[in-house]
């Protein structure tokens, strides 16, 4: 049986990398892609924001590049900022795509 990639998941679920909102109203509060990053803890130095999407039922979704371990992330959380759960792609998954993917991974 094959087993779809981390690409296919991330992307089946919430559509093409770069394809989500540069923000979001949670809440009536209106969060910056790096002010998401920050509510759910992670924003670092290596990390970048790429795009958020709202969900069903007060679920959102962040999706960010993870610098240190060369990872796409895709986190959901509540609108009280709790992680429900994760899915990490390797970045290599996207190398393919060129251009548009190397805007996302300051390559």
């Amino acid at each position: 049986m094959n087993t779809p990639r981390d690409r296919d998941v991330i992307e089946r679920r919430f559509g093409p990398l770069g394809s989500g909102a540069q923000s979001l109203a949670i809440r009536g509060v209106k969060y910056s892609l790096s002010q998401l990053l920050s509510q759910i803890g992670a924003e670092f130095d290596d990390s970048k924001p790429i795009d958020a999407l709202a969900l069903a039922g007060g679920h959102y979704v962040l999706r960010y590049i993870d610098g240190q371990d060369q990872r796409v992330v895709a986190a959901e959380f509540d609108d009280d900022f709790r992680l429900l759960s994760e899915v990490r792609a390797s970045i290599t998954e996207w190398e393919d795509d060129g251009p548009s993917f190397a805007y996302y991974s300051g390559h």
